[in-house]
């Protein structure tokens, strides 16, 4: 069932239990408080994952609850008919603002439950980059120590060109070990690791 289906669906089942609530409220009479079943509705606007939807429902609950009061049969002494009345309103008006709290709040869980999602994407980019840059340069290191390895077979070679040689390979195993530690995936980390100040 696609979405737009289930929307349908749902509103006729919120407007259907309106129906009924409005229904059972005229048959009872006044003093019983009838309007407290459009809490339900209120609730039920929740499927709609919409807040306007929410109050559009808390709107049309408090006017039937209102329309109740005027055509429900005569019952029950004024000031408890009244006093019913607002707290069936004010229940739909409580249940109508948590609602739009919970909505609220679950969006921004779906937001923050997205951001981290791409956040790990980020990293698990970051580091299977860094695998195989490290893969790539461990191999040229290993290359090189053969090169160390020729020149210090060779007699003539300049030790100070080799004790350089030398420092060049301890340097970029070095910043290869730091860049790899590295563990917020933001570009400042980055240069700082192989760059500190």
């Amino acid at each position: 069932m696609n979405t737009a289906n289930l929307s349908i669906s749902h509103m006729l089942i919120s407007f259907l239990l309106m129906a009924i609530i409005l229904l059972i409220d005229l048959q009872l009479p006044l003093g019983v408080a009838g309007g407290v079943p459009y809490v339900t509705v209120v609730l039920a606007s929740l499927w709609f994952q919409n807040k306007g939807y929410v109050i559009a429902s808390a709107i049309i609950c408090t006017i039937l609850t209102l329309i109740g009061l005027y055509f429900s049969p005569e019952g029950g002494e004024i000031w408890k008919v009244i006093t019913n009345r607002v707290l069936a309103i004010f229940a739909i008006w409580v249940t109508a603002i948590l609602a739009i709290n919970w909505e609220i709040t679950r969006k921004k869980i779906l937001l923050i439950e997205h951001k981290t999602e791409k956040e790990n994407e980020k990293k698990e980019i970051y580091k299977a980059t860094m695998h195989g840059a490290l893969h790539i340069t461990n191999n040229l290191l290993n290359q090189l120590k053969l090169v160390e390895m020729e020149i210090e077979n060779h007699k003539n070679f300049d030790k100070e060109i080799l004790i350089m040689f030398n420092g060049m390979l301890l340097e970029a195993s070095d910043l290869l070990t730091k860049l790899s530690s590295v563990e917020d995936i933001e570009a400042e980390k980055i240069i700082q690791s192989v760059y500190p100040e």
